[in-house]
């Protein structure tokens, strides 16, 4: 099979980034995630939330905590609602349809981006021209309190520079478990080019490689691009007492 990529990345380091958040049924732990993302040391260029029908206040809580960056520099927030629950993979490829970036970041709504998640990932992609997608792994917490007391820069968990392992598509015929690429949803970023071209996530279960949304689309870009993982470097924080991608909401 041809694996060459039929649309290429762009030519230039990318520049801009927008934050895609799916929400759903977590509007308690909206504050946190939301202070995340305003604690940026290099603030994105948009974020756009896709509450998806979620069954509590999470749109309420949006609108308010969104209404706190009027008039602030740097960012553009965007809340769109789902008229119907459509599932995470579907609620994805609507906000980051909507995204006028070049990079797409995605965050689910319980986690905790590190404060230098997006300065780090523009270096990244600058340093590493080839790669589509670039991941991480994160650092477990549960609670506020636990969140509160976690240091909330990756050069805390790991030296700066740390190399990452690029893995490329003709590693892909060898793994043998969707954990052969392994990196956590939250904190990963990718082209948009290279999410158009693969097919975005997909909504449908059948339709996937693994029966996770977001590990089947990762592993769809590595079998036509590189990517590339720090596996001993964090990019979020990561609340192991809840998932929104739990087989609820998938």
């Amino acid at each position: 099979m041809d694996r060459r990529p039929s649309v290429p990345l762009p030519g230039d380091a990318p520049k801009s980034v927008t934050v895609v958040v799916p929400c759903f049924g977590h509007a308690a732990f909206l504050p946190d995630m939301f202070e995340s993302i305003v604690a940026q040391t290099h603030r994105p260029d948009e974020v756009i939330f896709v509450d998806d029908c979620s069954p509590d206040e999470t749109s309420t809580i949006l609108a308010a905590l969104i209404a706190t960056q009027q008039g602030v520099d740097g960012g553009h927030f965007e809340l769109l609602a789902n008229d119907r629950n459509m599932g995470q993979a579907a609620s994805l490829n609507r906000g980051i349809a909507a995204a006028k970036s070049e990079l797409i970041m995605i965050l689910n709504d319980d986690d905790y981006l590190m404060h230098d998640a997006l300065e780090s990932i523009l270096v990244l992609f600058g340093q590493y021209r080839e790669v589509a997608l670039i991941g991480a792994h994160c650092i477990y917490f549960a609670g506020h309190e636990e969140l509160a007391a976690a240091p909330k820069v990756t050069t805390a968990y790991a030296a700066p520079g740390l190399p990452l392992t690029v893995q490329r598509p003709e590693d892909v015929p060898g793994y043998r478990n969707y954990n052969d690429l392994n990196m956590t949803h939250s904190g990963s970023c990718f082209y948009k080019v290279a999410w158009e071209a693969v097919g975005r996530y997909r909504p449908d279960r059948a339709q996937r490689i693994v029966p996770f949304s977001d590990r089947d689309f990762q592993l769809r870009v590595n079998a036509v691009w590189p990517v590339a993982v720090a596996y001993e470097t964090p990019f979020t924080l990561w609340r192991s007492d809840s998932s929104v991608d739990a087989g609820l909401n998938s």
